[in-house]
């Protein structure tokens, strides 16, 4: 077989598309689709594309929480129950649109929820300290979404298919 059935490039061949983050159980690989839609469909044990990634783990990630997004919309119900412990990571705007607090980056570009610890080493995973009192748009955030699969890339931490632009706070410089 000369590439694999997405158009993208073979990976090594050690790994197969039904252990690839980005491949719905259906069958369609979001990782070679364009915006929302999925690309084409690949079975279980189809030999993975070069862009093979294992399935997302937060702890290292936390690309949901750092420069990828650029808030954490609040809800009163989300409110109510991050007060009073958390208060401080609450931010309201003149218009009444509340989110939580962001600080500076440790890129040194845009920045990353205040709620979010670590730096992603072994020594010091990403961590959440209001983990489970968490925004309800964090709770609906699941690891190997769509979503997810964006903010990874916004990020750096898995690359953007072959024609596809950047996007997010980071691909501006």
């Amino acid at each position: 077989m000369s590439g694999h059935p997405t158009g993208l490039p073979l990976g090594t061949g050690a790994e197969v598309c039904g252990g690839f983050a980005w491949r719905d159980p259906e069958g369609p690989c979001r990782f070679a689709g364009s915006g929302s839609s999925a690309g084409p469909a690949v079975v279980p044990d189809q030999v993975a594309c070069a862009f093979f990634e294992p399935p997302p783990s937060c702890d290292p990630c936390g690309a949901c929480c750092r420069e990828a997004f650029d808030t954490v919309p609040v809800t009163e119900a989300d409110a109510a129950r991050l007060r009073p412990a958390h208060a401080d990571l609450l931010r309201a705007h003149d218009d009444g649109w509340r989110d939580l607090a962001r600080v500076p980056s440790t890129l040194g570009r845009g920045t990353r929820c205040a709620a979010l610890r670590g730096d992603g080493s072994p020594a010091g995973p990403y961590r959440c300290v209001v983990y489970a009192l968490r925004p309800s748009n964090c709770r609906d955030l699941a690891p190997g979404s769509e979503a997810c699969l964006t903010a990874r890339r916004r990020v750096g931490i898995t690359p953007y298919a072959p024609g596809q632009a950047p996007d997010g706070p980071l691909s501006v410089e």
